[in-house]
């Protein structure tokens, strides 16, 4: 169809005389394109790409062999394919403006110091007048979670070995594909657990809701408020724990950050039972996610309480038998909601300086479904110049009037 259309484009009367050579090629009357065979569509094809590549050479003085298949394939297409000799002349205007960059040129630069004093600065350098790029650009993360939604089809759950007794905790499917989707590969996203037991199973916890708190991530951890959320619907349940993503393979013990991180929650929070909470982490391996729940032991929460070196992996003290694992299935015959803080921004990665005026404020929430990571409303700084493009317009449209 491509080429067809293409052909036709180029040259209408030549197309129509390749697509019917004959007499004997008919046009049924519910066709547009006349009834060949496959063979006779391949000859089609032949003569309708080389139309296209004589057309192109004829306009742009070059040889049909000298191209490649990918510049054939975009000539096909109808892309914009600069001649060598263009491509040539561009190059050279490039190296030209490099080099006129090497050359010493005087910039003189006013700015204020804090006591509105004008300071004038003179360089010849090449000195703060380039600008800065990040390699981990957040536009780059971005692009990459728009596989999170295929990776949330393939979840695996680490398997454990304890005794039957143990409680089982039931995570729903919909809410933990959502968690996965609003997540980042690189920055870590982390939720409250609430639950409850069946009336007639006290063995079987449900998770029932994840609520999404305002949050400040890293790589190896997550800033949380200092207070619980509150919401009606969180009166029935009982917390059941954090979950949190991360990226790369888990290890096979509950990690000393977690230990860490789930020991201060606990001590923070009382109310919490400090037997059946868990921290599930979300990992995210490649081409799937993995699921592990840990659960601390007493010799866990005292040293995890007490611990103060947040930055190794392997602290002293530490061992891999403070976390124990617990059993997680995933169910989609019933549902679980989300809870989200009330002006809907939970992720303030982007906005650092705001959240440490919530940070020991009361965390109120309502029920929605939550934003993702890279939402407009988590980053409104970066329509920070879309604002002042509007109000230099709105000015020379009243100096205009």
């Amino acid at each position: 169809m491509i080429l067809i259309l293409r052909a036709l484009h180029v040259n209408q009367d030549r197309t129509k005389l390749i697509l019917r050579p004959d007499k004997t090629v008919i046009t049924q009357d519910h066709h547009i394109w006349p009834s060949l065979s496959d063979e006779d569509w391949i000859k089609v094809e032949t003569q309708l790409r080389d139309l296209i590549l004589h057309d192109y050479s004829r306009k742009n003085n070059v040889n049909v062999s000298s191209l490649t298949s990918s510049e054939v394939r975009d000539i096909i297409l109808g892309m914009e394919i600069s001649a060598p000799s263009m491509q040539r002349q561009q190059a050279a205007e490039i190296e030209k403006q490099q080099q006129e960059q090497q050359q010493l040129t005087a910039v003189t630069t006013k700015t204020q110091n804090v006591h509105g004093e004008e300071i004038i600065v003179t360089t010849t350098s090449q000195f703060e007048q380039q600008t800065f790029a990040s390699k981990t650009e957040w536009r780059t993360r971005a692009i990459a979670t728009s596989n999170l939604r295929t990776r949330a089809n393939n979840i695996y759950v680490s398997p454990v070995d304890n005794d039957a007794d143990d409680i089982t905790y039931v995570m729903p499917n919909n809410i933990l594909k959502r968690f996965i989707q609003i997540a980042d590969l690189r920055v870590q996203v982390a939720g409250y657990l609430y639950g409850s037991s069946p009336p007639d199973n006290d063995q079987v916890k449900e998770i029932k809701c994840i609520v999404m708190v305002p949050q400040i991530g890293g790589l190896r951890n997550v800033q949380l408020p200092h207070q619980l959320p509150q919401n009606e619907y969180l009166k029935d349940m009982e917390p059941l724990g954090v979950i949190h993503t991360m990226s790369g393979n888990e290890p096979p013990y509950m990690s000393a950050m977690d230990v860490t991180d789930h020991a201060r929650l606990l001590d923070a929070h009382p109310e919490w039972d400090k037997r059946n909470t868990l921290t599930v982490t979300v990992s995210f391996t490649p081409g799937s996610v993995s699921l592990s729940a840990w659960a601390l032991t007493p010799q866990g929460y005292k040293w995890g309480a007490e611990n103060r070196d947040v930055g190794s992996d392997q602290p002293q003290g530490f061992t891999a038998t403070m976390g124990e694992k617990r059993k997680l299935l995933l169910s989609p015959r019933f549902k679980g909601f989300f809870l989200v803080p009330e002006d809907g921004r939970w992720n303030y990665s982007f906005m650092g300086s705001a959240f440490g005026g919530i940070e020991k404020k009361p965390v109120h929430v309502k029920l929605d479904t939550p934003l993702g990571f890279y939402s407009d409303r988590h980053r409104p700084i970066h329509f920070v110049n879309f604002a002042e493009l509007e109000d230099i317009w709105v000015d020379r449209q009243d100096n205009f009037a």
